[in-house]
């Protein structure tokens, strides 16, 4: 499959959600707003331009997920050098990663469809074959839900996430409100990843226990690194694993929009899209992407993040949309 295609999911209450083959992204997320169809998301007006994507837009990213620091990990006693995307680190998967790569569309109705891949061992680096399954679906309350699924055939590290821009129909995401149910964040070091430590977010202007504006905090952090990236782009620890808890919230007192994502993984980075360019504008969307902790597989002490031959990878992720 060399050519990109498109899915419509849709329900009964006018939602409609276009899911595309390349990167097995969501290209578009529409929502009805007092009677006015409302795009949700930050994304391309012309398709073909996703071929050629820097922001990962929407997009399925792995193998692994956020940074693996020196693009290098040991396993089982054997190094294995991956591809190094961002300075020396790979990054979402390396350079030619599930982002930007034709998957297969092996279902498709009006509410789902359900996409494939093969990676092959050695794949950017990875070792092990690791065939992935997503399968998005558009539920009448209005909740996309979307499922990972993985085996592989030798041990190897997996993280997978979504990477859709949220606006919720603002020209900007600093005017959102963002609430993350995390008392705990991973300690970034100045190149990006994880120093290892686990630490409160109490007290400090990296906590979103209750809801907080996203572009007053970005005014008025006091935060000296914080300041420096004029962004956030954290690992949060979420308090609980429970599919049936909201995990995060994002509020637009603007366009009276909600939304709330439940997931079943460990993390969330949360991203506030200041490197995006070009057709778009710093802070267009932000990023809350749902993984397993950063650079997992180089800290001993974080939990693992690698699958087995004889386990399955399921993890799960679910956007909810409500007007107020």
């Amino acid at each position: 499959m060399t050519n990109i295609q498109t899915v419509l999911l849709e329900n009964n209450q006018g939602m409609l959600v276009e899911i595309l083959n390349f990167g097995a992204r969501i290209k578009s997320i529409v929502l009805p707003v007092n009677g006015i169809a409302t795009e949700m998301t930050v994304g391309y007006a012309n398709v073909e331009d996703y071929l050629t994507d820097a922001f990962y837009l929407g997009a399925t990213c792995g193998r692994v997920c956020n940074r693996i620091e020196g693009g290098s990990f040991d396993l089982n006693g054997i190094n294995f050098s991956l591809n190094q995307n961002e300075n020396k680190h790979c990054l979402h998967g390396g350079e030619v990663s599930f982002a930007s790569r034709f998957w297969q569309i092996e279902s498709s109705n009006k509410s789902t469809v359900t996409l494939t891949l093969i990676s092959e061992n050695g794949d950017q680096g990875f070792p092990g074959q690791l065939n992935l399954t997503v399968k998005y679906h558009l539920t009448e309350q209005n909740q996309l839900e979307i499922d990972y699924f993985g085996k592989t055939d030798a041990p190897t590290p997996v993280s997978i996430t979504n990477h859709a821009y949220f606006n919720l129909g603002n020209d900007s995401a600093e005017m959102l409100d963002v609430q993350i149910s995390a008392s705990n964040m991973l300690q970034r070091k100045d190149n990006g990843l994880p120093s290892g430590k686990i630490i409160s977010v109490t007290n400090s202007d990296f906590d979103f226990t209750e809801p907080f504006n996203i572009g007053e905090r970005h005014a008025n952090t006091t935060d000296i690194n914080l300041q420096k990236m004029a962004c956030y782009d954290h690992c949060y620890v979420l308090d609980e694993a429970d599919i049936s808890t909201v995990k995060a919230t994002l509020v637009s007192k603007n366009t009276g929009v909600k939304m709330s994502l439940f997931t079943n993984q460990p993390a969330m980075q949360l991203y506030t899209g200041v490197a995006l360019s070009g057709e778009f504008t710093a802070y267009q969307g932000l990023c809350l992407e749902a993984q397993h902790y950063s650079n997992a597989v180089n800290i001993d002490h974080f939990p693992s993040s690698i699958l087995l031959a004889n386990d399955e990878y399921k993890r799960k992720i679910i956007y909810q949309f409500e007007c107020l």
